[in-house]
């Protein structure tokens, strides 16, 4: 199952560049913006762009190799195969998270004189965390169950990423003045962040199960 993680991830080689290059710019802007929730909005927006980019050309790959094809042709557990992606995917969200909070806290550090935002904390890291899982959650089982489902998923999620700055821009400053938003940064929220980062995990480890029990049943 090692070998099958690792193909994966040199699969996406080029995508792994563009993570590293986009976590470390998008961590050095969200410091420079003298707004924390704006520069939260952009630790997190660029956290979950790169994880949705992830899983877009993951995709993309699997069909121009015919992954499932190739991989049953050899003896290889079907279960593992799963597994594996599971695995790759929860390592990339690991990895953009933390190139993002890594590359915001050293850059506060290092142009301290110049830097006037905050870095991003490791509570950002969990919202996203959860997000991230809860997404893939939905995502995978359509991968394994119809790739071209998978790929209609992901066209209308590029729509809606496409035009939730617009919508933020437009609406932004009227929420952050809402009385639902003003009670919502009164609440405990890191209990909260704590438990959508677990129902995320939750959600993760029973997509597991339900995408094996969908490739056992997929013919080839």
């Amino acid at each position: 199952m090692k070998q099958l993680v690792i193909k994966d991830i040199r699969l996406l080689r080029f995508i792994n560049l563009f993570i590293l290059c986009g976590g470390l710019f998008f961590g050095y802007v969200g410091v420079s913006i003298d707004h924390v929730y704006k520069s939260k909005l952009v630790y997190g927006f660029a956290m979950f762009i790169m994880v949705y980019v992830v899983s877009m050309f993951s995709t993309q790959y699997d069909v121009k190799g015919k992954a499932d094809m190739m991989l049953n042709s050899f003896p290889v557990d079907r279960y593992d195969i799963v597994k594996s992606k599971y695995i790759s995917m929860g390592l990339y969200i690991l990895f953009i998270t933390g190139i993002v909070f890594l590359s915001s806290n050293i850059s506060k550090i290092i142009f301290s004189t110049t830097t006037v935002g905050n870095p991003a904390t490791i509570w950002d890291v969990l919202f996203i965390l959860g997000l991230s899982l809860i997404f893939f959650s939905i995502y995978l089982p359509f991968h394994y169950y119809n790739v071209g489902k998978a790929q209609a998923f992901n066209q209308i999620f590029y729509i809606i990423l496409i035009l939730l700055p617009n919508i933020i821009s437009r609406f932004g400053r009227k929420f952050e003045n809402a009385e639902i938003f003003q009670n919502i940064i009164n609440m405990h929220w890191k209990t909260l962040i704590l438990l959508f980062a677990g129902v995320g995990i939750i959600m993760y480890l029973i997509s597991l199960q339900i995408s094996k029990g969908i490739y056992k049943g997929k013919e080839f």
